[in-house]
């Protein structure tokens, strides 16, 4: 076991002792940070002319809320925002200009659009109440008739209701923004981590290839078995290093820069179609494991890669393919069968977009229905061993 972790730190230093790692690590943080903080440069303006700073309007969002965080979406707070909005004038041209907007209505702006999903402002300008109410009853209606139309399983219908039927109402209010950027960067964390990966792993049997190397390392008395599992070894754990590096940098900036509140909120405060009783932080959770689970599949088809080609250049050529062709593609559950859409959201940089994880699309599995955030890493894992010992029979191959 001793010389097993020797060929492992081996294969270490090979990586790291790499100028163009270092950068490329730095690199990855840097446009990470810079891409999370883009959406808080320049300024606000209403009709040519500048109103406040993007940080500044972020910080009175954030007091707006706060005021109402915790309250529930219900009668009460539904009625005040449709309200606060109806004493707007109807003939204003540019209603966020106006004083009723800015002194009434703007602290019940996220309750107000969370209303108008369902409901046009005409009619929330009419003189009613009851709209919590009228909303559940509304998103009721509307998710049993777009589950209604997915064209899948009876059982997948079933379970999706009944899910949704978990869902705990009325839902509580929170500052949500910085969630909403954290799942979005779910897949910034992921894109960085599976092309860092392919860079850094392309050449760890492959550069052998290319260099010539490998009828020394044949000779060595360590033996092809324990000098390629050391290979794999080195390549988990370069992803797994790689995955906590830029998920632990996304959460700090993300906590830092919109707070860490809301974790309990329920998941349909993001998008209210999704069916599964999730709370914000559950859900986080979730993700983080299929994006991880996204990126160890895609580690193991690397190796399997870098073991069966001699050069590693085809294989980061490889890599970028797989990881960014599967983007431009998306399938409508309702309009196409559901199978596609299950099968193409198995490959790795599917795994890892908020909207795969969480939308109407479980798998049936014989009647037993199951989510997405429960397949994805268990295909993940399920897919990766087999392509690992693969990746080691290969290398057996080459070497005999």
């Amino acid at each position: 076991m001793r010389t097993f972790w020797t060929l492992v730190g081996y294969e270490y230093r090979k990586i790291f002792r790499r100028r163009a790692t270092w950068a490329a690590l730095a690199l990855g943080l840097v446009f990470l940070v810079v891409t999370s903080q883009i959406s808080l440069f320049g300024g606000y303006y209403l009709d040519g002319e500048f109103v406040e700073t993007n940080r500044q309007r972020l910080s009175a969002d954030r007091a707006f809320a706060a005021a109402l965080s915790g309250r529930p979406l219900d009668d009460a707070l539904f009625d005040t925002a449709a309200a606060a909005f109806a004493a707007i004038p109807a003939d204003a041209p540019l209603y966020q200009a106006t004083a009723e907007y800015n002194e009434i209505a703007r602290p019940y702006e996220p309750v107000w659009e969370t209303l108008g999903f369902f409901f046009s402002s005409e009619e929330l300008r009419a003189e009613t109440t009851g709209w919590g109410q009228a909303f559940y009853s509304q998103r009721k209606t509307w998710m049993a008739e777009r589950i209604g139309a997915i064209q899948a399983s009876e059982a997948t219908r079933a379970a999706l209701l009944r899910w949704d039927s978990q869902v705990t109402q009325p839902w509580t209010y929170r500052f949500t923004q910085g969630w909403s950027g954290f799942f979005t960067y779910l897949e910034m964390i992921g894109f960085l981590v599976m092309f860092l990966s392919a860079v850094l792993l392309a050449p760890l049997f492959a550069g052998e290839y290319a260099r010539g190397t490998d009828p020394l390392l044949r000779t060595c008395r360590h033996g092809v078995g324990k000098l390629s599992a050391a290979k794999l070894a080195t390549g988990l754990g370069v992803t797994l290093g790689l995955y906590a590096l830029f998920g632990t940098a996304t959460a700090a900036v993300m906590a830092l820069t919109y707070g860490v509140e809301a974790g309990d909120a329920p998941l349909q405060l993001l998008q209210i179609g999704f069916a599964y009783p999730l709370t914000l932080g559950q859900a986080a959770a979730w993700g983080l494991v299929c994006v991880l689970g996204g990126c160890l599949l895609m580690t193991a088809l690397l190796l399997l890669a870098s073991a069966a080609l001699r050069s590693a250049f085809p294989v980061v050529v490889g890599a970028t393919v797989l990881l960014l062709v599967p983007m431009m593609f998306d399938l409508d559950p309702t309009s196409a069968p559901l199978w596609p859409l299950l099968a193409l959201n198995l490959l790795p940089s599917r795994m890892m977009k908020f909207e795969n994880i969480f939308c109407p699309a479980p798998y049936d599995f014989f009647g037993t229905v199951l989510s997405q955030y429960i397949v994805f890493p268990a295909a993940a894992i399920l897919f990766s061993l087999p392509l690992a010992a693969l990746a080691m029979r290969a290398y057996r191959r080459h070497q005999g």
